[in-house]
This record gives structure tokens, C-alpha cells and sequence, in this order.
């Protein structure tokens, strides 16, 4: 399995999906304060958590090209990756979350959201994670004993 569609996208036509379901079914409704929160804190921490990871990957020169895992030059353990391995497609996924929430998508909670963690998964995670094994090979299983792929 090869990757083709970089994760934004994926993350773009998931937020579009949502959006455009907003109306079926039937819609959420959440307290005003919850619904104008929920999504901004959701929205927040999905940015943060990429800022993050990325300054990681930078810090340590290593490429953050999700189509091409076999570049990495660094096996990045630190910051944000003592807690998640993928914290940028985790990022992808809350601001997915917030869409779905500011677009009271009840489809987009109960599909679009768990579709979208399974295709990251199966698509990029596993793909990304032959490579780095064949790369760090013994350190990347340890990593891998001790960090979660999600959270």
C-alpha cells in the first residue's frame, strides 16, 4: 500500500463530507456555549498539535513529507512524539472534529470521523510505519512499545 493522497486533502474532502451532510438525518443540537466552544478548543488543539510536531521535525532536519516516510533522516522521539507516533494526522483529526461539531454534522460525527481514522490508519500510519521500521529497524519497535500510534 502506497500512499497517494496527502492527509490534508483526505482531511479537506472529510470537512466537505461533513459539511455537505449537515442536514440529513437529523442535526445536533448542542447549549449555545458548547457549540460555539466545542469546536474552537477542538480547532485550537488540532493546530497546536501540529505546530508542535512540526517544530519537532524541524528541530531535528527530518522530512515532513507524509507521501514519502522512506526520506526520514531521524527517528523523532521527543516533544509531542513522547505521547502520540502520529501526532499530525491526530492534529488532522481534531480539526476534522471541530467541522463536524461547528456544522452540527451528526454524519460527519458517525461516519465521516471514524471513516477518516480508518483510512489514515490503513492508508498512511501503516505505510509509514514498514518504512520506519525497515529504517530504525530494534529502535523503532522499542519507540513503538512505548508510544501509542493515536493517543
Amino acid at each position: 500500500m502506497h500512499t497517494k493522497i496527502p492527509p490534508p486533502i483526505v482531511t479537506l474532502i472529510a470537512i466537505l463530507l461533513a459539511y455537505l451532510s449537515r442536514d440529513y438525518i437529523f442535526i445536533l443540537y448542542l447549549h449555545p456555549f458548547l457549540q460555539s466552544t466545542l469546536p474552537l478548543l477542538f480547532l485550537a488543539a488540532g493546530f497546536i498539535i501540529i505546530f508542535l510536531a512540526n517544530k519537532e521535525f524541524k528541530k531535528y532536519e527530518t522530512t515532513v513529507n507524509p507521501l514519502k516516510p522512506e526520506m526520514s533522516t531521524t527517528l523523532v522521539t521527543e516533544g509531542i512524539f513522547k505521547y502520540t507516533r502520529n501526532p499530525m494526522y491526530l492534529g488532522l483529526t481534531l480539526i476534522l472534529l471541530a467541522a463536524c461539531f461547528y456544522f452540527n454534522s451528526f454524519l460527519g460525527i458517525i461516519i465521516y470521523f471514524p471513516l477518516f481514522v480508518c483510512y489514515i490508519t490503513i492508508f498512511q500510519i501503516l505505510p509509514e510505519e514498514d518504512a520506519l521500521k525497515k529504517l530504525y529497524n530494534e529502535e523503532y519497535m522499542k519507540y513503538c512499545s512505548n508510544v501509542r500510534r493515536w493517543i
